[in-house]
């Protein structure tokens, strides 16, 4: 062995014992947390956002022409329709508010599902609340105001339903 192949697995043997003393020093997760890493009560704020998308634009078929609503999205339209998160019935447009039915799978995941949601905010009002606004404006109110103020998916979803309902959002 050289003198520089030496010197080569001395820095290496270094640096291991370097690594694995930090590593050894790492603190754990706390023991309350499930295996993924989040506790079961844990509200994101992309779950918060979706749901107000999801709610906005179920009012926005309900309060404006639907046709026109969908006509709207563009792009991402047939993303809402694959997924079935936006249906089209005999009696026109629906959304599916029961996320275990949505087929997230055939457009590439829920990040797809939420790029048309925000396609679908920014390209149609909100007009039934005291002054129109888009309703990119209208769900970004809401997460400014409440976002992390509440604990629960049930406190969220009762608040995101009365602000939908031109409510103050209060659970």
């Amino acid at each position: 062995m050289t003198h520089r192949e030496g010197r080569a697995s001395a820095f290496l043997a270094i640096s291991l014992s370097a690594c694995l003393a930090l590593a050894a020093c790492s603190t754990p997760e706390p023991e309350s947390e499930p295996e993924g890493g989040l506790p079961p009560d844990y509200v994101s704020r992309f779950w918060v956002e979706r749901e107000v998308m999801v709610r906005t634009l179920d009012r926005m078929l309900t309060e404006n022409d639907p046709e026109e609503v969908v006509a709207n999205i563009s792009g991402s339209r047939g993303g809402l329709l694959d997924s079935r998160v936006l249906q089209e019935t005999e009696d026109g447009y629906v959304v599916e508010l029961d996320k275990d039915a949505w087929r997230t799978e055939e457009v590439g995941g829920l990040a797809r599902v939420d790029d048309a949601l925000i396609d679908a905010m920014e390209s149609n009002e909100v007009t039934w609340c005291e002054e129109t606004v888009s309703g990119e404006e209208f769900v970004d109110a809401y997460m400014d105001e409440f976002w992390d103020t509440l604990d629960s998916h049930d406190e969220y979803t009762a608040s995101i339903a009365d602000y939908v309902d031109c409510g103050d959002g209060e659970p």
